[in-house]
């Protein structure tokens, strides 16, 4: 999801210097950029027309995205809040949009995904899990399936619940679990953990675009990267909040 940012970022560069609307053009330009890896893209700028001018401070930028697609994991929707953008007005003012922002503030994240889309990328990912299946309840979160055991395959129903340790990686830990009808042994519980985990990265979007991350860190003085402060498991979705 880092790349998202940097993405995000490409599209402020491209559009400040070519007058218009700007949401409407940064809409665009996400579009252009991400592809058929988002269904739908919506962007609201908050911005005092004098405070632009004078300071090139923009109050925040919210971007919404629906069906975003981020390796294995379909994102139901994805929000960023992008607050003060600081842009270099004379450069705007010459219609030089490259390069022309100069800061960005905090910038805070919170993604929905669901079950069955998890259950999808689970069954891409994974090499020894088939036919996986999710299922969230009171907080919980529950895992079947078959998994591989030497020449057999094996049902499995597990429960435990997400955890993030630090960083943009979303873990399964199981509490307690049965496979092929009898108690969950310890040596087992640690294999198909190693096999789930990390569920997926928030930091890896697709492509590695590293060239384009680096120069767009050095232009804003700063590292971007995704650090999950909480997960909430709900009945029919899971939700993810963080900062960049």
């Amino acid at each position: 999801m880092s790349n998202v940012i940097l993405v995000i970022i490409m599209a402020l560069s491209q559009v400040f210097g070519l007058g218009g609307n700007v949401d409407s053009r940064l809409e665009k330009a996400l579009k252009d950029e991400l592809g058929e890896r988002v269904q739908a893209v919506d962007v609201e700028s908050h911005i005092n027309k004098g405070s632009l001018l004078v300071k090139g401070k923009i109050a925040a930028i919210d971007f919404r995205l629906e069906g975003l697609y981020v390796k294995p994991v379909r994102i139901e929707e994805a929000y960023f809040i992008v607050e003060d953008v600081r842009i270099r007005a004379e450069k705007v003012l010459l219609g030089k949009a490259e390069d022309c922002i100069r800061s960005i503030g905090d910038i805070t994240l919170r993604f929905t995904f669901l079950p069955g889309d998890l259950s999808h990328a689970l069954d891409v990912q994974s090499e020894l899990i088939d036919e996986p299946e999710v299922i969230t309840k009171k907080g919980q979160v529950v895992m079947r399936g078959r998994y591989a055991l030497g020449p057999l395959s094996v049902p499995f129903e597990v429960q435990g619940y997400f955890s993030y340790e630090g960083g943009s990686k979303i873990y399964y830990r199981i509490n307690r679990g049965r496979v092929a009808g009898v108690g969950l042994p310890s040596g087992l519980k640690m294999r198909l953990e190693n096999e789930l985990n990390p569920i997926f990265d928030l930091g890896e979007f697709h492509e590695k675009r590293r060239e384009e991350f680096k120069r767009c860190e050095e232009m804003l003085g700063r590292e971007l990267k995704v650090v999950i402060t909480h997960i909430i498991v709900e009945e029919d979705r899971i939700i993810v909040t963080g900062s960049i």
